[in-house]
């Protein structure tokens, strides 16, 4: 699986982490690059599997859906043994920042358009 075209991980990781609000995650705080980490394969893997991007990491014929990409990262963070709800409510807050981290950091990128 490639990588959307021109989507620098490094880059990508640092402008997020340099974003977060970790107030409201603060039990998350000691794993957050390894989180921004997962949270980016996960999105790479949602985007390929939904046709968003293809196998070559050019634009595929699909639209990203928001909220079936948040459950996919979701899932993928919190593995097949759901942690206790305090650490997914964490886990959803953190999903939620970096959605929105992500999409400024692909806009200020040029791989999409933002509005």
């Amino acid at each position: 699986m490639a990588d959307m075209k021109g989507y620098d991980r490094a880059e990508a990781a640092r402008f997020i982490l340099g974003k977060l609000d970790v107030s409201e995650f603060k039990r998350l705080a000691d794993r957050l690059p390894a989180l921004v980490g997962a949270a980016i394969d996960a999105d790479m893997a949602y985007m390929a599997r939904a046709g968003v991007i293809d196998g070559d990491g050019m634009m595929g014929d699909q639209f990203y859906d928001d909220d079936d990409a948040f459950e996919y990262i979701l899932d993928a963070l919190a593995g097949p043994k759901k942690p206790a709800e305090p650490e997914m409510r964490a886990l959803s807050a953190f999903v939620d920042q970096y959605m929105e981290l992500q999409e400024q950091y692909m806009a200020s990128a040029d791989l999409i358009d933002w509005e």
